[in-house]
């Protein structure tokens, strides 16, 4: 699923694009931004009773929770500072196809995958399948964009 043919966004005149993150400084970001904001809320939720696995109401309840959150704060972070936490901290920076932060609603689409954990029982998983294939379609992309960046029309880039 490489994609040649069309630039990714940013690209002046269709020239050679640099300067892409690729998939280990995302990894990177990713994995801070789960120790800032997913860590603590799943401890939390654990202390009021909605945490846990298994598949009860409860445990779900605390899913979607975890779910909303964990979008709300990339779609405010990317659409307000062009960043998560995480992101800022390893100097990298997602844009739109102007070089601009994106727009809330293209941080909300670039995003949507993460509303899986929505849906009862099978909303891990499919969670789950999203991210590998967000891992993989970025590991095999020239420019580093992932499904979820050429379906918004971002990129993220080092900053």
């Amino acid at each position: 699923m490489t994609d040649h043919s069309v630039p990714p966004p940013g690209t002046p005149h269709g020239s050679v694009f640099t300067g892409t993150a690729g998939l280990g400084a995302r990894i990177g970001a990713r994995l801070l931004d789960v120790l800032i904001v997913a860590v603590p809320a799943n401890i939390l939720l654990w202390i009021i009773g909605f945490g846990g696995l298994g598949m009860d109401r409860q445990t779900w309840v605390g899913s979607a929770v975890i779910s909303l959150l964990w979008f709300g704060y990339f779609v405010f972070f990317e659409s307000n500072r062009g960043a998560t936490l995480g992101k800022q901290l390893l100097n990298l920076k997602v844009i739109d196809a102007n070089g601009a932060a994106p727009a809330t609603d293209v941080a909300a689409k670039r995003n949507v995958w993460m509303l899986f954990g929505l849906i009862p029982w099978f909303g891990g998983l499919l969670s789950f399948v999203a991210f590998v294939v967000i891992m993989v379609t970025i590991s095999s992309n020239a420019h580093n964009r992932g499904v979820h960046d050429t379906f918004a029309g971002t990129a993220v880039m080092r900053t």
